[in-house]
């Protein structure tokens, strides 16, 4: 039972899916399949029910996986520690960030590593999902909210206070007594986490004049001018939008957290990266 299968298998488990677990691997859907029933022969019992709508693990799969993270653990460790025995800060790391940061901050950060780190490559992984560090999705990861498990460094990077924002054309169409209820708001759908219950809190009932999943898109409605946007001062600035000039209910400051998982917190070509974050956003 080499340790590729059992990796393979981990990330079947994890994906749900053989075409994800493909994907994730870098690898064809049917080599990984002939993989993972090479395996299920060695173990001597199927790991996976091959249904319509993915793979549902077995018994046996479930009695299988924590060995499979220990040795996946064993795996990561195992390169962390080799990657700490370079004294030069070079090679790629994978960063997750909201695809606002990509926009706004992303030429700062590759100006900063060009000059300081130019053997330093940077990947960006720009997803409203959040990746686990844990399985080393990625190297690094930005979050607006702090995780509380795993084994994680945090590091607070930012703490903005969050307002409502709207471009000057739709304030100049609001009425001058105009009060909250007068306002319309642009907001990202209910699944959104904190964001969306914010907004919905300014709504107080009433839908949202646009709608969409991607934080970009939402941001690019209330520059058009579509609807107020609750956002940060600073990112407001950025776009051009100014305070709506109503009274709001009091909102939690906005934090941006660095998080990184603890063994490659000293890796050379990690290590650059967060300091170069930490300029650009501290």
């Amino acid at each position: 039972m080499d340790t590729d299968s059992w990796l393979l298998f981990l990330a079947a488990y994890r994906a749900g899916s053989l075409s994800a677990a493909a994907a994730h691997a870098g690898l064809a859907q049917a080599t990984l399949s002939r993989r993972i029933a090479a395996l299920e022969a060695e173990v001597g019992h199927l790991l996976f029910d091959r249904t319509r709508r993915g793979l549902v693990p077995t018994d046996a799969a479930h009695t299988l996986l924590p060995h499979a993270e220990a040795l996946a653990a064993a795996a990561d460790a195992a390169r962390a520690a080799c990657d700490g025995l370079s004294v030069r800060a070079e090679g790629l790391v994978r960063l997750a960030a909201p695809e606002s940061f990509g926009l706004d901050h992303l030429p700062d950060l590759l100006r900063v590593l060009a000059v300081r780190h130019p053997g330093v490559r940077l990947q960006l992984l720009a997803d409203v999902q959040l990746v686990d560090l844990t399985a080393r999705d990625a190297d690094l990861a930005l979050r607006s909210v702090r995780p509380t498990g795993g084994d994680l460094v945090v590091r607070k990077l930012d703490d903005e206070v969050v307002g409502l924002f709207a471009s000057p054309a739709l304030l100049a169409r609001l009425p001058p007594d105009a009060a909250l209820a007068d306002v319309p708001i642009v907001s990202l759908t209910a699944d959104a986490g904190r964001h969306a219950e914010g907004t919905a809190q300014l709504l107080g009932g009433r839908p949202p004049a646009f709608v969409s999943n991607r934080w970009l898109v939402v941001r690019a409605a209330a520059v058009a001018g579509a609807g107020a946007i609750l956002t940060s001062a600073r990112e407001a600035a950025r776009c051009g939008l100014v305070p709506v000039p109503v009274a709001l209910p009091p909102f939690p400051r906005f934090a941006f957290y660095l998080v990184i998982p603890r063994p490659l917190r000293a890796v050379p070509r990690v290590a650059a990266v967060v300091e170069a974050l930490e300029e650009v956003l501290g």
